[in-house]
């Protein structure tokens, strides 16, 4: 049997959070073979479920950066948390450092500044889209705290007060590259925590057992199947450990140079259906079945 990873944002969707319908029969062609398909993101569930919606598919999803896996029914079958102490120490590091942040937790995803949140997605929005008027990037934004289940709330200390909540990840932004750096360089020595990034402009900081390729790896234990008969598709830096972890690593044509020379090969771009075009290379070439 064989098993292919995919991230998401960056990578099977566009960059107006859809799935193409080259993308999706793609994904249909491969489980009709007896691949089993698993999306592999940062996204927290309700996140990755929306930009599926409509379009079918029925997918197993690692979530949180691999601090949780479910089931195609949604059950969790794997979760790591962060612990009291990592959360304190972590929130000192970013409120110290002034860098806003969204906390992934077990009961949504949550932000105490949502008009911040909004300039937020659109700054990024405009270097990648610097064509867009006001009003579109107004639209996106909004559409895209949408579909990422963003929850707004007034403090963060109230909502961590509460002790049936537990904390998968958080995720920061700054655009100041020095003030970023020296918080990742701080939440790197918080015990047991790593520090990856899905963009330039942010940090995404999880417990060190919760990790893209080592979730791959028990997601793929778990279903009796085998390692060396798997690959992984992505587009940056949280993607590295699912990459070392497949014996098939393919990055986007949109992914950083960086990234592109630690894969097997690079696709097209998430605006040019990669996704589609890696599934039928491994298929066509048959490349996971001769990774044995």
């Amino acid at each position: 049997m064989r098993c292919i990873s995919i991230d998401m944002d960056g990578t099977l969707l566009t960059n107006e959070q859809t799935v193409s319908f080259e993308n999706v029969n793609a994904i249909r062609e491969a489980q009709s073979q007896g691949i089993t398909v698993v999306l592999n993101t940062g996204r927290a569930y309700d996140g990755a479920m929306k930009p599926l919606e409509g379009t079918g598919l029925e997918l197993p999803i690692i979530c949180y950066n691999g601090a949780e896996i479910r089931s195609v029914d949604g059950d969790i079958l794997h979760a790591i948390y962060l612990d009291d102490q990592q959360v304190q120490a972590i929130k000192e590091i970013l409120d110290g450092e002034g860098i806003y942040y969204q906390l992934f937790t077990n009961k949504g995803v949550f932000t105490h500044d949502y008009d911040g949140t909004i300039d937020l997605i659109i700054d990024m929005m405009k270097s990648s889209n610097p064509n867009l008027t006001d009003e579109e990037l107004h639209i996106g934004a909004k559409r895209q705290f949408e579909s990422l289940s963003l929850k707004a709330v007034d403090d963060f200390e109230e909502l961590l007060a509460d002790k049936s909540l537990h904390v998968y990840k958080f995720l920061s932004f700054s655009f100041d590259e020095e003030r970023l750096e020296r918080a990742g360089a701080s939440a790197e020595k918080v015990q047991k925590t790593v520090v990856t990034s899905s963009g330039k402009e942010n940090l995404e900081i999880n417990h060190e057992e919760a990790q893209k390729g080592l979730a791959l790896e028990t997601f793929v234990t778990q279903k009796g199947l085998d390692m060396k008969q798997s690959a992984a598709i992505g587009d940056n830096y949280n993607d590295i450990s699912m990459f070392k972890k497949a014996s098939y690593a393919i990055a986007m044509g949109n992914a950083d140079e960086k990234i592109k020379k630690q894969v097997s090969f690079v696709t097209k771009s998430n605006e040019d259906d990669g996704v589609a075009h890696a599934i039928y290379k491994l298929m066509d070439e048959d490349l996971l079945s001769k990774s044995n």
